[in-house]
């Protein structure tokens, strides 16, 4: 009896160990695609203040990634017809001027119009803090 328990117990581990393995190898698998896949945009500055809501901000959008993987690469401006640049490397830095009147998605897209990342730059209506104090009671003399 001795004999068939050490052998259960034996065979448990071994069933254990190979579950634990199986299970390593589909995480390391599955970090691999998401790094494989993953292109990180940087565009700074990501918000545009103007002072009159509706009226056009200009700015110098500073936009940079890297990939993991050499492919033609362009940069989109949403609702535009053509890409405003395109890339043949691994590493972008790319300053664009724009001119915008709402928030915009900025994109990067790759040579099958595949979407890699993207980003909207927002406008933001500057509204001045009320600088005056009030002090006291609630009440003038004049």
């Amino acid at each position: 009896m001795d004999t068939c328990l050490g052998s259960s117990e034996s065979a448990m581990p071994s069933n254990a160990t190979k579950l634990i393995q199986c299970m390593l190898l589909l995480a390391l698998a599955t970090s691999f695609y998401c790094q494989g896949n993953s292109t990180q945009v940087n565009v700074k500055p990501k918000t545009c203040a103007v002072l009159e809501a509706g009226r056009p901000c200009h700015l110098t959008l500073k936009i940079s990634y890297r990939l993991e993987a050499l492919e033609q690469t362009c940069i989109w401006v949403a609702l535009r017809e053509v890409p405003e640049q395109c890339f043949d490397r691994l590493s972008v830095d790319h300053l664009l001027e724009l001119t915008l009147t709402k928030d915009t998605l900025v994109q990067i897209k790759d040579i099958n119009n595949k979407v890699l990342d993207e980003v909207t730059i927002q406008i933001a209506t500057y509204q001045p803090v009320n600088t005056r104090k009030r002090r006291g009671l609630n009440w003038n003399l004049l």
